[in-house]
């Protein structure tokens, strides 16, 4: 028979690998169920028209139900929750979390993982900036119990902030379009070109120095005060400053504000924040306010803040300990085994030693780095 190789992007995971992930996720499941959060799933499987208008250009993983459906592979979480939300009815305000698997495609030769396993919340019905500071207590607690030696960096923007600040310009809409994908991008000499573009106006001081606001709170700060700032924008960018002098009040994480952020996803309409270390290679924590989705598929909207935490990141830079209790293996006869039993069942590291013949459960121990037990009669258990 040939050979059947995994899809491009996706992966296996066995031992280590998997048992600090089991870890990790184990951790987080009862961080949020200590607090009252209330546990959702989701199908692994969904309509594919759920995110057609929210979801990366990079096309999802499609699959075909026998009815003909076109269903995909869900590539977004929140997504799914608000989809749940849409049709049950359940009293709202409410904590929610999850965990699951989602698959998006990335692009080609990029390297990028196609499967990510992610843990998340959803804060749904709190229309309050305490919201976002419970999700920054959650990113706290991350970096206290598994990044002791990688501290993690939480970068604040807002959702709405760049389109706010140039729909208050009189441009057209390519200009517009332009200019935002230059700020999202740092592309500074793109921008200054596009800004040549700009009649004289009283915001042409601030555009001039918006590229390079991003920074430390205290950086930030500095920059303010030698600027005017819009007023389409000062409503976002106090809130950024409130929330940001909350985060940098707890200690071991450091606090980046970006005033040109990249939304991380279409349907997010405040706050966002990202997080990351020096050692990951992608962002281990994405979300953000996102009051509108809602009203997406209901005629009620309700205000909503998510966090989402990527498990498989987290896993590959955080402090884990493994279990390392030596595990006992006992062997018996095939008619001593009810004697064996209740000893194995009242020890957490005892199995069963899965041989015929105390040869083989010898080489079975020895090639687990596993202690080899005997039941012997009148003795008991007698380590061999």
């Amino acid at each position: 028979m040939d050979q059947i190789k995994l899809p491009t992007g996706l992966r296996d995971e066995v031992g280590i690998v998997a048992e600090r992930k089991d870890i990790v996720s184990n951790w987080l499941l009862k961080y949020f169920r200590d607090r009252c959060y209330t546990r959702i799933n989701t199908p692994i499987v969904e309509q594919r028209n759920l995110f057609n208008d929210f979801t990366s250009t990079n096309p999802p993983y499609r699959v075909f139900d026998p009815a003909g459906d076109d269903l995909v592979l869900r590539p977004d979480l929140t997504l799914p929750v608000a989809r749940f939300l849409s049709n049950a009815n359940i009293e709202l305000p409410r904590r929610l979390y999850y965990l699951g698997t989602k698959f998006e495609i990335s692009p080609e030769l990029s390297g990028g993982q196609n499967q990510q396993t992610q843990l998340g919340v959803e804060l749904i019905g709190y229309d309050t900036l305490k919201a976002e500071m419970e999700e920054v207590i959650i990113m706290h607690q991350l970096n206290q119990h598994f990044l002791h030696q990688h501290q993690l960096t939480i970068e604040l923007g807002h959702a709405k902030l760049v389109d706010q600040v140039l729909d208050s310009l009189d441009i057209d809409h390519q200009l517009h379009t332009q200019m935002a994908q230059a700020l999202y991008h740092k592309n500074f000499p793109a921008y200054n070109s596009l800004l040549g573009k700009i009649d004289a106006c009283d915001e042409l001081p601030f555009l001039r120095k918006w590229p390079r606001m991003f920074g430390t709170l205290d950086e930030l700060r500095q920059m303010l005060l030698e600027i005017k700032v819009p007023k389409a924008a000062r409503p976002m960018i106090d809130q950024l400053v409130t929330l940001a002098e909350f985060a940098s009040s707890l200690p071991d994480q450091q606090v980046i504000i970006d005033l040109s952020s990249a939304v991380p996803q279409k349907y997010y309409t405040g706050i966002t924040f990202k997080g990351y270390t020096a050692r990951s290679s992608t962002y281990v924590i994405s979300g953000g306010r996102y009051d509108d989705l809602l009203a997406n598929f209901t005629a009620k909207t309700e205000p909503a803040v998510g966090l989402g935490i990527n498990v498989d990141a987290l896993v590959s830079i955080a402090d884990v300990e493994l279990l390392n209790q030596r595990p006992v293996f006992v062997y018996a006869n095939l008619d001593k085994m009810q004697q064996v039993t209740h000893l194995i069942e009242q020890r957490s590291n005892y199995s069963l030693a899965l041989a015929d013949s105390l040869q083989e459960a010898k080489q079975q121990a020895q090639a687990a780095g596993a202690t080899l037990m005997v039941w012997q009669a009148g003795k008991g258990l007698v380590e061999c």
